[in-house]
Formats: C-alpha cells, sequence, structure tokens
C-alpha cells in the first residue's frame, strides 16, 4: 500500500506550497528593494512610535509620489523637516491654502498636538500607500556587518555547498564500474548482414534520424556556459558591492546575480558532460587501456576498408570431402555383381 506521506500527489503539493511560502517570505523585502513593483516610488523603515497603533516601529512604509494638490485632510503622507535627513511620516490635520503656496498641517497619531510649523508642499516626499509591518527590523540588522552575513552570506554558501554536494552525488551515482567478462559466457551470435539502416543507438526514440548539428529550439549548453563565466566574474563583485554599501538594491542585485550563478552552473554542469568525460577517462586508467579512437572521416577502418560492407569468408572444406570418380568416355555403367560388390 503506497505511504500517503511519499505518494506523488502528497510531495506535489507540499513543492506547491513551499513554492508559496517562499514567495511570501521574499515578496515583502522585494518590494522594499524595489517599490516599482507595487507602482510605488521610495521605502523608508519606521523608526519612532509616532504613528502607533496605524504605523509601529520597524515596519517599512511604502511611498508614492503625488500631486500636492490632490492630498486631503486624512492622508499619510513623508515629508523632508528642515535640513534633516531623516524624513518624517504624520497624518495631514489640515490643509492650508494661500493661494500661490500650499502647505500642510500635519501630527502624528500618537502625539498630543500638531508637528510645529507647516509643512511646504515643496518638501512633499509622497504619500504612503502600503505598510508593511515588521521587516524594517530585518532591514536594519541586515545593514550592519553581522546581520549581512548571517542573512546574506551564509545562507548562500550553504546553498552553493548544497549544490556542489547534489553534483558529485550524481556524478557517482552514474559511476557503475564494468564487470569482466566470465569464462561462462556464451560466445557471440553471428552478426546479421549490414543494411543501409543506420545503427539502432543513433536513432532517436522518436523515429527520426537525428540530423547533425540541428537545433531542438533549446538553450543551447555553450549559452548556458557562456551567461555562467559571465556570473561568475560579476556575482563577487555585486556581493563586494553589497557588503560595503549594505542597501536593500545592492544585497538584492548581488543575491540576484548569486543565485543566477548557482542555477547555470547546476544546469551546465551536467549538461556539458564534462563529469562524464572524466569518469569515462578514469575508467579507462582503472583497466590500463586506451580509449577507443573515433573512426576516420571517411568511414573507412585501418585496413581501408568501409565497416558497413562485411567480407564474406569461403567456407571451410569438409573434413572427408566425397571422392569424385571421372568414368573414361565410352566405359559401360558399373554394374554390381551377386555379392554387392562393384566390378
Amino acid at each position: 500500500m503506497t505511504n500517503p506521506l511519499t505518494s506523488r500527489r502528497t510531495k506535489r503539493a507540499a513543492n506547491v506550497l513551499g513554492i508559496v511560502l517562499l514567495i511570501a517570505l521574499v515578496a515583502p523585502f522585494a518590494v522594499f528593494a524595489a517599490p516599482e513593483l507595487v507602482g510605488a516610488d521610495e521605502s523608508f523603515v519606521v523608526l519612532t512610535p509616532s504613528m502607533t497603533p496605524a504605523i509601529a516601529p520597524g515596519d517599512v512604509v511604502i511611498v508614492a509620489e503625488r500631486d500636492p494638490a490632490s492630498i486631503a485632510e486624512g492622508d499619510v503622507i513623508t515629508f523632508a523637516r528642515g535640513t534633516s535627513d531623516v524624513p518624517v511620516t504624520h497624518r495631514v490635520i489640515g490643509v492650508v491654502d494661500e493661494g500661490d503656496s500650499l502647505a500642510f498641517e500635519t501630527q502624528g497619531d500618537a502625539n498630543e498636538g500638531p508637528d510645529p510649523g507647516l509643512v511646504p508642499a515643496a518638501n512633499l516626499v509622497g504619500a504612503v500607500t502600503l505598510t508593511i509591518p515588521y521587516i524594517g527590523y530585518v532591514v536594519q540588522f541586515a545593514g550592519t556587518r553581522a546581520g549581512f552575513a548571517a542573512l546574506v552570506l551564509l545562507p548562500f554558501g550553504l546553498l552553493a555547498v548544497t549544490e556542489v554536494w547534489s553534483i558529485v552525488r550524481g556524478r557517482d551515482g552514474s559511476e557503475s564500474p564494468a564487470s569482466p567478462p566470465s569464462a561462462t559466457d556464451a560466445p557471440p551470435a553471428a552478426e546479421p548482414p549490414a543494411t543501409d539502416a543506420p545503427p539502432a543507438d543513433r536513432v532517436p526514440a522518436d523515429g527520426a534520424v537525428a540530423s547533425g548539428g540541428a537545433d531542438s529550439g533549446g538553450v543551447s549548453v555553450d549559452a548556458v556556459g557562456g551567461a555562467a563565466a559571465v556570473l561568475a566574474a560579476f556575482a563577487p563583485y555585486a556581493v563586494v558591492v553589497a557588503f560595503q554599501l549594505r542597501t536593500a538594491v545592492a544585497v538584492a542585485v548581488a543575491v540576484g546575480a548569486s543565485t543566477l550563478l548557482l542555477g547555470a552552473l547546476a544546469a551546465w554542469v551536467p549538461a556539458s558532460g564534462v563529469l562524464d568525460r572524466g569518469v569515462l577517462d578514469r575508467g579507462v586508467s582503472d583497466r590500463g587501456g586506451s580509449p577507443p579512437e573515433p573512426d576516420d572521416c571517411d568511414g573507412t577502418d585501418e585496413t581501408g576498408r568501409e565497416p558497413s560492407a562485411p567480407v564474406e569468408e569461403p567456407e571451410s572444406p569438409p573434413d572427408h570431402p566425397p571422392a569424385v570418380v571421372a568414368e573414361a568416355p565410352g566405359t559401360p555403367p558399373a554394374q554390381p555383381d551377386g555379392g554387392g560388390e562393384v566390378d
């Protein structure tokens, strides 16, 4: 009876669930790194509790640029205050229109009174369109050296080790030592006469004869190898830049480049046949022989004959050939005598 935990349907459901959970885990950080994914322009981590309970410290606010004339009372906006480089996110409690200038009166939800001074329209960064809770803590931790090593370098190091281990295991599994022929093996059967049909091992499974160099429509092995070479040169540079800058965009680029590099290597190494050639060379050296040399370009063997035209060997004469006696012309046929002997 099939175990329901190891059935094909259960495994497929587990794979789908794992992919969904991975997307749900990565999507918030992707939106923070690239607010353009949701039609926004900026993203910020909230540091103070002035907007609690609507927006708490550690939350991330996604801000989209807005026309100052479209801002109304009750909107949550992000704006620059004075010469400070840290923007402020508060709620609009009043709009002051003096004809040639537009300003906003703001207040934090947790504050007892409005902010000192009005916010000019020129200081408006945008309006908050989305709030992502808690991931600001992770973003801030990733900005430190220890956080970058723990959240970026360590996971991708483990992923690289896992990929290398899977490749090594696949190579070891493909090795099958050839067993020496036993003395009791039956002699090979006589080969059938050669025909014009191609050998069976060179005919594809669908019955169509493969044409030399024909493209199957997929990505070639050379293209994957070239992409892996480019990524091998770019990924270390991206990791170094991300380690120095420790910004969301730099980390995202480093993570993406490293992931693509591992995927390209995992696809190119088995498809290129490098491991197969290594196994073949090692098997030949273990047997003390040399790999078979390929046939000549003209399709002939060492004697100059074509292998497809077998040479018919003359049949060997029997051990006791029948004696043929030529009778002289005009000699009557021999008649047996009474004893059965021929005179």
